[in-house]
């Protein structure tokens, strides 16, 4: 049997950021969102296509994400994204040579899952050293960002 469901597995802690990006692509992609856990990794291995998604801590996924991801069963090929948040975007930290969805990415990848696409956008974010100056990227994700993760969403159903 080929599984034709599809799951999006997030954790959004402190804003919903993480969630409101989940809940924009869910209905384009047609698929479900958990939060990690029994229920998720059943869905999960159901699923033709998965994307997990957190916001970022200290410069990757959140901790339950990367767990999560890491008692994982094999994938044995099935599709996955990744998608994130965060207060300082994901543009300058790359061009540093910080990339947020790497630990992540390897874990799934040594699963045995096929990477098909990736997304960020800013998150409003007051964790850590942010909480003291008022938080940064207030007002994010905002319709603009949102715009933007329903079109990553149908451009992974197109294969684009």
């Amino acid at each position: 049997m080929v599984p034709t469901s599809r799951t999006i597995v997030y954790t959004s802690t402190h804003h919903g950021n993480t969630r409101q990006v989940a809940e924009v692509m869910a209905p384009v992609l047609d698929a479900s969102t958990l939060e990690p856990g029994v229920e998720a990794e059943e869905a999960v291995r159901g699923s033709s296509l998965v994307g997990f998604g957190s916001g970022i801590f200290f410069g990757a996924h959140h901790r339950s994400m990367l767990e999560f991801a890491n008692a994982l069963h094999q994938g044995h090929g099935a599709a996955a994204f990744l998608f994130s948040t965060s207060g300082t975007g994901y543009r300058l930290p790359r061009l540093i040579g910080i990339d947020y969805h790497r630990k992540l990415r390897r874990i799934l990848r040594r699963k045995g899952y096929t990477i098909v696409g990736e997304f960020h956008c800013k998150g409003f974010d007051t964790y850590g050293p942010w909480g003291r100056l008022g938080g940064v990227s207030k007002g994010h994700p905002n319709e603009f960002d949102l715009a933007r993760a329903r079109e990553f969403a149908r451009r992974l159903l197109s294969g684009a």
